[in-house]
């Protein structure tokens, strides 16, 4: 498919996923950015639907996890949505979660996220860490704008740089969907960078663009590393080939004024750069999500990125 074909594509997702809304997207307060034409490797390639949950659902989050899991598995059959199940459906993954940024938080001005995910094996943090960068905007053409390759060197953890819509529902926001384009490269690094700015320039050239001096120091957003707990128990089968892959997971923060805890549960399905999914489809995905909110509303919660509870 040609670059302008893949284009005209996102466009036309992008529109549709926006009809979706109830009401109109908040426009986010970001730095202007100069260039606008896309970077022609970048396709819309995925779609993640966001519901934040009550965390007081979640003191025990495995038998929170169980309980939630009942009821997507409730509303998918009254639905009508086939639900595909892992063989064990509430494993556990536990991982160490940072972001990092400037003192001044001068990434996230610019509208960039850097974070840090770390595995626990054996109930220590394995050696090695993934670093994503992320740059997020509320329209697709200026998201396409920033190219995140790597340099030469460095080995791209995914085989192609994600371009994804966030949609987070029953939003903080505006109240209905918070409609965000965000365009995303992750790496798998042995050993840690240099926690100055240029450490990172040296992987992400994008990032030289930027003006922010290469000396500036790099710490972990609010001092903070967070405790995540996910399970991620199956498909839904919306149709005409749409598969939404299931995650909930749990954020335990630990600050000054106590422990805090996030729950979310999300889907998110791909796009294929060769033909569109069928307009039924998509749109079982935001009645699915709704239902799923209606049928117990005391577990959500108003809605927002779980990073943004970290930069406040």
């Amino acid at each position: 498919m040609s670059f302008t074909a893949r284009f005209i594509n996102i466009v036309l997702i992008a529109t549709f996923l926006a009809s979706c809304a109830s009401n109109q997207p908040a426009i986010v307060e970001v730095a202007p950015v100069e260039t606008v034409e896309p970077a022609p490797e970048y396709f819309l390639n995925s779609s993640e639907y966001k519901l934040l949950l009550n965390a007081e659902m979640f003191g025990d989050y495995e038998k929170g996890f169980a309980e939630y899991w009942q009821f997507v598995q409730e509303v998918a059959a009254a639905e009508g949505i086939p639900v595909l199940i892992k063989e064990d459906p509430l494993k556990l993954s536990h991982k160490q979660v940072s972001f990092w940024d400037t003192e001044g938080l001068d990434l996230r001005k610019n509208s960039f996220l850097l974070r840090r995910k770390s595995k626990y094996k054996g109930g220590e943090i394995a050696p090695g860490y993934e670093f994503g960068l992320k740059f997020r905007q509320p329209d697709p053409t200026t998201t396409l704008s920033k190219d995140l390759t790597m340099t030469e060197g460095y080995v791209p953890k995914f085989d192609r740089i994600e371009l994804e819509s966030d949609i987070v529902y029953y939003s903080a926001k505006n109240g209905g969907q918070d409609l965000t384009y965000a365009v995303s490269n992750s790496v798998q690094l042995d050993d840690m960078p240099s926690n100055t700015y240029g450490g990172f320039v040296k992987i992400y050239p994008v990032l030289a663009t930027l003006g922010i001096s290469e000396e500036a120091e790099l710490s972990m957003v609010a001092g903070i590393a967070v405790d995540e707990w996910m399970v991620k128990p199956g498909k839904l089968d919306f149709g005409d080939g749409l598969y939404g892959r299931m995650d909930m997971s749990v954020w335990i923060v630990e600050t000054e004024a106590g422990e805090m805890r996030i729950a979310e549960f999300s889907f998110d399905h791909d796009f294929l750069n060769d033909r569109q999914y069928d307009a039924e489809a998509m749109q079982r995905c935001t009645t699915f999500i709704n239902k799923l909110n209606d049928y117990k509303p005391e577990w959500s919660e108003v809605g927002k990125l779980k990073a943004a509870y970290l930069f406040e």
